[in-house]
């Protein structure tokens, strides 16, 4: 099945609402504008054939040599406009691609001065017949192909004797490449323009859309990790239980690594398959730990509910994404296999996609992680680094670091004076001064069953210290 089919059912069936459908690329008009522009070229005598001609042509100097002076191209296509990556900052950028001013492409030939012959580019004899008769027709005249960017007004002016066309191109920032002994003349194209145009205000409408959800979902998180933060606080005694199912959901959720991968191996940003598929084993996993059933109240369920839309919400963007950048990529090839003018290596420059996955899923990702998952913290952030278990009667170090007290202890009686982590000598500088009692009241407020098992855990090892490995089995007891 063609691309245009597969392009216009995935929109319908996939469940984007309307208004994203009506954003998207126009894959189907973009090509009429292609085939209006192939007859346009073909008035010229710059038919399917000799394109085809023309286009192996390019292909063989492009692959030979990487130097920017053109000499033996049968022509030049300009796509004029400031390209984004010539400027400094990120509001500069995006302060441009807001305006987004249309593009006026420019197809240009050369004409040799001395005998008014087209230079020889592998043309036959009835296309350099109609070009010859273009180039009369235009003055042969050198043609100024850079916008200038600065002027809002369009004027006439005077070039080298011959009337530049009101379109604003009157300072050459990328102008037409100077050939010795060539006039410069332009082939009057429109559907070429008109594709661009419409090419770059979709893209517009992709950014605006894409700033509208952002904004949206910002907001249902903000709502979520309010509604969160009460279900979970720990100071209400019914809560104890919820914030444990939200703590394994949770820790579920930042191992499943949905949307970005944080080992060293994978550490780039999912494509929409590989998310959906993870959010897929993400939602399999917590119901067969029986997490689900353990919301007793419909304010869980629905909490749950909330959270597993806002990350459906972020998978359906990254999807209409994706399937918008793989149209946008398919019809600039179309584009050049149909006129062999190049444009998909030089447009995307001019006017970047919006991206999706790297922008909107990562924006409203962090936001996730700092208005829900930080309202329940994690038990591994607060792990001793000696025993990696949680600090109990945790002692911070002049260094500024923490550890438990029974890992203290062990740390001066092996006379180990420097710290593990920085090497200063810190520990046994430590006394009970040195006791992270505002530390200890936080971990006894969200980790209660922790605290108290490994508090039990250090007296036992305590009395394995005093009476050996024999206490573990009959520990002594005191009437």
């Amino acid at each position: 099945m063609k691309f245009g089919h597969v392009f216009k059912e995935r929109l319908k069936t996939e469940g984007f609402p309307p208004d994203w459908v009506e954003t998207a690329i126009s894959y189907g008009q973009l090509k009429k504008c292609i085939g209006r522009l192939t007859n346009e070229l073909a008035q010229v005598g710059l038919g399917p054939v000799t394109l085809g001609r023309l286009l192996k042509h390019v292909e063989d100097y492009n692959a030979a040599t990487e130097s920017e002076v053109d000499d033996e191209k049968p022509f030049q296509y300009i796509l004029s406009g400031e390209e984004p990556s010539t400027l400094e900052s990120d509001d500069e950028i995006s302060s441009l691609r807001g305006r987004r001013k249309p593009f006026h492409p420019k197809l240009l030939f050369y004409v040799n001065e001395a005998n008014g012959k087209i230079q020889d580019a592998r043309l036959d004899q009835e296309t350099r017949e109609k070009l010859q008769m273009l180039a009369v027709a235009t003055g042969m005249s050198d043609v100024r192909v850079t916008e200038d960017l600065e002027s809002e007004e369009s004027e006439t002016k005077e070039v080298d004797g011959a009337t530049t066309p009101p379109n604003g191109y009157t300072t050459a920032r990328t102008a037409a490449i100077k050939r010795p002994g060539y006039h410069v003349v332009e082939i009057p194209l429109t559907s070429d323009s008109e594709f661009f145009a419409r090419l770059a205000g979709e893209l517009s409408g992709l950014e605006a859309l894409q700033a509208r959800e952002e904004k949206k979902m910002h907001k249902e998180i903000e709502d979520l990790g309010k509604q969160i933060a009460t279900l979970t606080d720990p100071t209400h005694r019914q809560n104890k239980k919820l914030l444990g199912i939200w703590r394994q959901i949770f820790q579920v959720y930042v191992e499943s690594d949905i949307f970005f991968g944080t080992t060293e191996v994978d550490h780039k940003a999912h494509s929409a398959e590989e998310a959906a598929d993870k959010f897929q084993k993400f939602s399999v996993t917590i119901v067969e730990h029986g997490l689900v059933n353990k919301f007793k109240k419909q304010e869980g369920l629905q909490a749950l509910n909330a959270f597993m839309h806002i990350n459906r919400e972020i998978l359906h963007s990254l999807q209409f994404g994706e399937i918008n950048r793989t149209a946008m990529n398919k019809i600039l090839k179309k584009f050049d296999k149909r006129t062999a003018l190049g444009v998909k290596r030089t447009f995307p420059q001019k006017l970047q996609f919006p991206d999706f996955s790297e922008h909107l899923a990562k924006a409203v990702c962090s936001n996730v992680h700092d208005q829900i998952l930080s309202h329940v913290p994690r038990l591994d952030d607060y792990n001793c680094p000696m025993c990696m278990d949680i600090k109990w009667r945790p002692v911070k170090l002049r260094c500024g670091h923490d550890f438990c007290i029974r890992c203290l202890i062990v740390m001066q009686n092996n006379k180990q004076g420097r710290c593990p982590l920085c090497r200063e000598k810190t520990v046994t500088e430590a006394n009970s001064d040195n006791l992270d009692l505002e530390m200890a009241r936080f971990l006894n407020k969200w980790f209660p069953d922790e605290v108290k098992a490994k508090q039990k855990y250090n007296e036992l090892m305590a009395g394995v210290d005093q009476y050996g490995e024999v206490y573990k089995d009959k520990p002594c007891f005191v009437m």
